[in-house]
């Protein structure tokens, strides 16, 4: 495995891309500090084009670790997330024909609005692509309870979902092999299959 181009050290709380060099080809990708007024530290935008070898086919992603407020901030999440899909825009524009799909720690769950907003294709003042939950988690995904926080986005139409969800590790209350987080995964589809 290797981590995503571009990635010259610490820009702030984000999501690495780790890919599987034997199955795909990196192109271009990058680490970017979010630039807003993120709490409890920067927060960073990571990016990856990504080019199957066996079948030529392009995908974007990358991810992101919004910041914590208690009872949300929507404001500065949709600071946040347009850091993100601004490189996800222009990497779109470069390689057209490339679905995206991305993972984070949002620290919302998907009732949020600035969550369904998300998935509508709305981003603060900005408009995107439309996107689907392509985790599904319905399980908490941190040790303190509550419910899913970390979630997987694929653009909408984009991808078959296969399976996912929480991989069913951690204990509400105890740390997972030192992580406050618990994983959850997606297996899709996309391209010609």
């Amino acid at each position: 495995f290797q981590v995503q181009p571009g990635h010259t050290g610490w820009k702030g709380y984000g999501t690495d891309i780790f890919y599987n060099s034997d199955k795909w080809e990196a192109l271009e990708g990058g680490v970017q500090t979010a630039g807003c007024s993120s709490r409890g530290g920067n927060r960073a935008a990571n990016w990856a084009v990504l080019k199957d070898k066996a079948t030529g086919e392009k995908l974007i992603t990358g991810g992101i670790h919004l910041s914590y407020c208690e009872g949300g901030c929507d404001s500065l999440h949709e600071c946040e997330l347009q850091a993100l899909y601004t490189k996800f825009e222009e990497m779109k524009k470069k390689h057209p024909s490339a679905p995206v799909v991305w993972m984070g720690d949002m620290n919302r769950n998907m009732q949020a609005t600035v969550m369904q907003n998300l998935l509508n294709g709305r981003i603060g003042s900005m408009t995107t692509f439309k996107a689907d939950d392509m985790g599904k988690t319905t399980k908490n995904t941190h040790m303190a309870g509550g419910g899913a926080i970390d979630h997987i986005f694929g653009e909408l139409g984009a991808f078959k979902i296969r399976e996912g969800g929480s991989t069913g590790q951690g204990l509400t209350g105890q740390h997972l092999e030192g992580s406050d987080h618990f994983p959850i995964y997606s297996i899709l589809d996309f391209g010609r299959r």
